[in-house]
């Protein structure tokens, strides 16, 4: 049999690395669900900029007529 390239190797270790977390936070999860315990809400993460968000506020209040 031949032998794995070493780029094969470590690909397949961070497979299972990131496997073994998935399992993790979906146990988690279903814990939170089951016990009906949630953490705080906390900041949404948006991939917009905030200037971004900024001018298109300013564009949909400009668009309804109020300032």
């Amino acid at each position: 049999m031949y032998r794995r390239p070493k780029f094969l190797e470590v690909l397949l270790d961070i497979r299972q690395e990131m496997a073994h977390e998935v399992d993790y936070d979906t146990d988690l999860f279903a814990e939170m669900i089951r016990s009906g315990r949630h953490t705080a809400p906390t900041r949404s993460h948006s991939l917009v900029l905030d200037e971004e968000k900024r001018g298109t506020a300013r564009k949909k209040n400009a668009g309804s007529g109020e300032r």
